[in-house]
């Protein structure tokens, strides 16, 4: 049967078929990274070497600051240790003078932290050479010779002849500590500080006059080595130019790693 039914509607035509997919993605190849970002690459080095320099400067300063604290503490305890061996006298008279040096107050504790109107002022710490010199004159047979090299000085000046001078006039403190190693069969041990005031002629031994002298002893027969230590400490007005050195009983039996002279002066 043929069907003879019509409509008037109209589909229209067929749209063509869309283009084929394409071809899937290519993997990544082993050790592809991907595109870099830009970066400041020579700003981030130059902060970064600012900010070592800036590390290395602060842990500098913090340790420099620890060791000049310690050393000003352990040369204070040196000097509490003398002071105990001075007369009452002197050390009432050594302690003004220190107190006035370093101040009272709020002053006074920055000078000691910043060692302000301290280490200005002259001062010395000697250290036994060990290597004495070749000496001709007989009376400086047993004269202390001090190492240039490993000696504190400041405005002092050491001499060749054992001696050293002082270059400003004022009041020293001045310790000086020998030890010897073995004793004397036939005198005791000594160790005397002498002084030559600069009008005096340098050739004339008899213008040096003794300041300070102390003792100590050693059995002469004891088979286990021992050490003693003769030390001495006092306040002095000395002048510009004026000399000092030390003599011992005899420089074979001194110990030359615990032997020292220091002096400082005190502010007016």
């Amino acid at each position: 049967m043929i069907n003879t039914f019509h409509t008037s509607y109209n589909h229209g035509p067929v749209p063509p078929p869309g283009p084929p997919p394409g071809p899937p993605p290519v993997p990544p190849r082993q050790g592809y990274r991907g595109p870099v970002l830009p970066t400041n690459t020579s700003l981030v080095k130059f902060l970064s070497v600012m900010m070592l320099l800036l590390m290395i400067l602060t842990f500098g300063g913090f340790f420099y600051m620890f060791h000049r604290l310690n050393v000003q503490v352990e040369f204070n305890m040196c000097m509490a240790s003398r002071l105990d061996r001075l007369t009452p006298e002197q050390r009432e008279n050594c302690l003004k003078l220190v107190g006035n040096s370093w101040g009272t107050g709020q002053d006074g504790k920055v000078a000691f932290l910043s060692g302000r109107g301290f280490y200005t002022l002259p001062a010395a710490r000697l250290v036994l050479t060990k290597k004495t010199p070749g000496i001709k004159v007989k009376d400086q047979l047993n004269t202390l010779y001090w190492d240039q090299n490993h000696s504190m000085t400041k405005k002092i000046n050491l001499n060749s002849d054992g001696s050293f001078t002082v270059e400003q006039p004022g009041y020293y403190y001045i310790y000086s500590q020998v030890s010897f190693s073995k004793g004397h069969p036939k005198v005791p041990l000594r160790q005397t500080l002498w002084t030559r005031k600069p009008d005096k002629d340098k050739k004339q031994e008899a213008d040096w006059k003794e300041l300070l002298m102390s003792y100590c002893s050693l059995p002469q027969s004891s088979p286990v080595s021992n050490v003693c230590t003769a030390s001495q400490a006092g306040v002095f007005e000395l002048q510009k130019n004026q000399q000092l050195r030390v003599n011992v009983t005899s420089s074979d039996l001194v110990n030359e790693e615990s032997t020292t002279l220091g002096l400082f002066k005190l502010q007016d």
